[in-house]
């Protein structure tokens, strides 16, 4: 007897390897034009979808996939994932969570000490003949005689911590929502004031939900210190866009490096590209080999469900 293979949609594009061993397993419906219109044209036939996290995956999508049996996201989140309305229609919901978390924490660590000590700066000053000059001044503090400031200590944010504080001596303060830890290195659990009160660094892990939508707001900002730094690597919808942009021109805090931003990508002539003090990279902490092979084989674990499902 001939099995027919189950129908996926693919979203987005993965890479070659994934793509060749979802090939080998599924009939993939590839898609041109990936908008919720034609995606939901598409998935009507199809047994799964796999997407990356920038496909809104709604109920509208959900509901027009009459066989969909599970939707893969190559990623960290899910935030752009209806996952009630999955659940209500018995859809599963896979996803990668523990992908990336070396990569984005190392990556945040890198943004902490371009903060601190401006290597692109100097190096431009030394090309441009300016040595001397650029020797002239010390230019920033060592991470070991500050207090970094975790919001959100899962798996991204205690491997920051333990960097920051068993690699090099910083004071770690943490807050969650959940009872985690201890952990095997020093870090105390303090209420989210006191991060922004004490912290010379506040550092952003947590996902994006209606809890967390603009927590870094303009009440947080001013409480914050006037030479005090904040790093987004989780998402973009955590910090209010327009109230970072006011305190970095007023001086309410003295420095940001985002990864993130709410919208994404900016526009170009958006001011905060214009200010000496605000890194933007374009969200890419996770995007390293090891980090999207990671995120991809979520096609595996499509594969799996489908066989046994």
């Amino acid at each position: 007897m001939i099995v027919s293979k189950p129908r996926v949609l693919l979203a987005e594009g993965l890479d070659a390897e994934s793509e060749a061993r979802l090939d080998a397993g599924a009939t993939v419906v590839r898609v041109s034009n990936g908008d919720e219109d034609a995606l939901c044209e598409l998935i009507a036939d199809c047994d799964a979808l796999v997407a990356r996290t920038h496909t809104a995956v709604t109920r509208r999508l959900l509901a027009a996939g009459k066989r969909l049996r599970v939707v893969g996201i190559a990623g960290v989140g899910l935030d752009r994932v209806d996952v009630a309305a999955a659940e209500e229609y018995g859809i599963e919901v896979l996803h990668t969570p523990a992908a990336a978390s070396d990569a984005v924490a190392e990556f945040t660590v890198a943004l902490m000490l371009q903060l601190l000590r401006p290597i692109p700066r100097l190096a431009r000053a030394y090309a441009e003949g300016r040595f001397k000059a650029a020797r002239e001044r010390t230019h920033g503090p060592e991470l070991r005689d500050l207090t970094v400031g975790i919001i959100g200590m899962g798996r991204i944010g205690s491997r920051v911590g333990r960097i920051c504080a068993a690699g090099c001596g910083a004071r770690v303060l943490y807050n969650d929502i959940a009872d985690v830890g201890p952990f095997e290195f020093d870090a105390t659990p303090v209420e989210k004031p006191a991060i922004w009160a004490e912290s010379d660094i506040v550092t952003l892990h947590v996902p994006l939900t209606e809890q967390t939508r603009k927590l870094v707001g303009a009440a947080a900002l001013k409480r914050m210190r006037s030479t005090a730094g904040l790093i987004n690597a989780a998402r973009g919808g955590v910090v209010d866009t327009d109230a970072l942009t006011v305190a970095l021109r007023e001086g309410h805090i003295a420095a940001a490096a985002l990864d993130v931003v709410e919208p994404e990508p900016l526009p170009v002539d958006h001011p905060l590209f214009a200010m000496r003090n605000c890194i933007l990279t374009p969200h890419v902490a996770a995007r390293t080999h090891g980090g999207l092979r990671r995120m991809y084989a979520v096609v595996d674990d499509v594969l799996e469900f489908l066989s046994r499902s």
